[in-house]
């Protein structure tokens, strides 16, 4: 009988401990859209998730870098399109520029096949995670959402995605700074 008991708290201690380790390894599951909270910019979009492209792109027009003393104190100064398309004025550093290859329709033979975009690190937040993450700037006014977050930061975020979901993560686990200005989709 003891044998017994015994066997059966090796075992429970087994599947405890087996149940502990998955969970500590468990992934974050994003829906095809999700709510994203920029902390930087103080606003919430909701974004497309698409793990055919690579980068993260929010909705911003009239972009100029304005040239520092040194490589790393170049500013972009952007109209971000707030989700009430309103526009805010932002300031923020230069990361680097990116080129992203155009579809074949967006451009005439005498064009360049790629656009030249600013990027910025920004910190994301999905579902109450945060990471620090490159986000590019793009008129973005004629597509379904404001923000699209590709392969790199879903790997940064380390999610799976279920296409046949939306809005899987709870928005309310980001909250909006009170000093921010609330701007949310």
């Amino acid at each position: 009988m003891r044998f017994a008991v015994l066997i059966l708290l090796a075992i429970n201690t087994l599947f405890t401990s087996l149940a502990v380790h998955a969970g500590s390894n468990a992934q974050q599951v994003f829906g095809l859209s999700e709510y994203v909270y920029i902390e930087e910019l103080g606003v919430r979009y909701k974004a497309k998730i698409d793990t055919g492209a690579e980068s993260a792109s929010i909705n911003a027009i009239n972009a100029k870098v304005e040239k520092g003393h040194g490589k790393k104190d170049d500013l972009v100064h952007f109209d971000l399109v707030l989700p009430d398309d309103t526009l805010k004025s932002v300031s923020l550093p230069l990361s680097k520029h990116i080129r992203i290859k155009r579809r074949a329709a967006d451009y005439g033979e005498d064009e360049k096949d790629y656009s030249r975009r600013p990027v910025l690190e920004l910190t994301l937040c999905v579902g109450g995670q945060s990471h620090k993450v490159e986000v590019n700037l793009a008129d973005r006014r004629q597509f379904s959402k404001p923000m699209l977050v590709g392969s790199d930061p879903l790997t940064a975020f380390g999610a799976l995605v279920d296409p046949s979901k939306k809005y899987l993560q709870n928005k309310s686990l980001c909250p909006i700074k009170a000093d921010s200005e609330e701007h949310d989709e």
